[in-house]
């Protein structure tokens, strides 16, 4: 297959949606381009390819684009990973989805769904409601892993029980709701080895056990995740979160960190098979002082991640991607022969 890919400028969820998969699909023999921009070019630049892969895309221009090639009859692949359906307080982007300009969203959505042959997210709550709000052919994608979080080397100073939180700044209220700065700061009070750190996310721990690093680029992820000893991965109740992607306890245990988690969306079912623990969010404080003062615990736990990422690589799960394009070219090829 000949694919296009076309994804918005600077956005981090494009590695998982589009080019780690599409990577893997190059390495099975396909011919594979992505895009990286704002806004389209003409329909007739992407009439060579087999399909036209969109990711998170829900705007005019790109709609435009999207009903060009739908009346050429070029086979379409939308995808997005996020819930911006409904509107979460505490969210960067939570005043453009109120509204006139969030009405406005979730009707470029619906749109773009109801052009595409296939439509895929990473999760089963979105595509569900995907389906509802326009009949179509939603399938659940998960995000995997890639070959770079593959033989990393764990741990970090020794002596040292090092909790790590790799989270972008939308969880800053999740912060604040989980009142997890005074649950870390009371931890701190009664274990000397103990550090915290973070990427993304401020915890605003005041001590010198407390490392916060604004940005991190995605290829050096995996060795910093692999600095702990102890990852976290806490959620509020929310309709944002219970969309999001389980791919963040994948690379904990990838790195053979153990990792505790709010049982919440993505994260729900997951345990100690997978390598960590599910935390209610009064539990906390115990749950994380269970493990800092337990190592044979974080050992055993990381060798149970370690097993569980190994059958959540891109290169075992490529063929669904490969499938799912497939048989969007099969569906638009299907609906030329019957308006024929």
């Amino acid at each position: 297959m000949r694919i296009v890919s076309l994804v918005p400028e600077g956005i981090v969820n494009a590695i998982y949606r589009s080019v780690i998969p599409l990577q893997a699909l190059a390495h099975r023999g396909h011919a594979v381009h992505i895009e990286e921009r704002n806004e389209p070019r003409n329909a007739e630049a992407y009439r060579a390819f087999d399909v036209v892969h969109f990711v998170r895309f829900c705007h005019p221009s790109m709609e435009r684009l999207a009903r060009a090639l739908h009346d050429a009859h070029v086979p379409i692949v939308w995808d997005n990973d996020d819930d911006l359906l409904t509107p979460t307080k505490g969210n960067p982007n939570f005043k453009q989805r109120q509204g006139l300009q969030g009405r406005d969203i979730a009707r470029a959505m619906t749109s773009m769904m109801t052009l595409a042959n296939a439509v895929t997210t990473p999760s089963a709550l979105l595509a569900q409601r995907y389906r509802e709000v326009s009949g179509c052919d939603a399938r659940v994608l998960e995000n995997y892993l890639p070959p770079m979080f593959s033989a990393l080397q764990q741990g970090g100073a020794a002596g040292t029980v090092r909790v790590g939180w790799i989270a972008g700044g939308e969880h800053q209220r999740d912060v604040d709701q989980l009142h997890l700065r005074e649950r870390f700061e009371a931890l701190l009070e009664r274990h000397e080895n103990l550090f915290f750190a973070s990427v993304g996310v401020n915890l605003g721990l005041r001590r010198d056990r407390y490392e916060h690093t604004p940005i991190v680029a995605y290829g050096d992820l995996p060795q910093a995740i692999a600095t702990f000893d102890v990852a976290i991965a806490p959620l509020g109740d929310t309709p944002f979160n219970r969309a999001r992607s389980n791919i963040k306890l994948k690379e904990y245990a990838a790195a053979g960190v153990p990792w505790l988690a709010s049982p919440i969306g993505p994260y729900g079912g997951l345990g100690e098979q997978q390598g960590g623990r599910l935390v209610a969010d009064e539990e906390w404080e115990a749950a994380l002082e269970a493990l800092v003062v337990d190592r044979g615990q974080r050992v055993g736990l990381g060798r149970q991640g370690l097993r569980w990422a190994r059958e959540h690589t891109i290169e075992q799960h490529a063929h669904r991607w490969e499938q799912t394009f497939e048989d969007a070219i099969a569906h638009a090829r299907e609906t030329v022969g019957r308006a024929g």
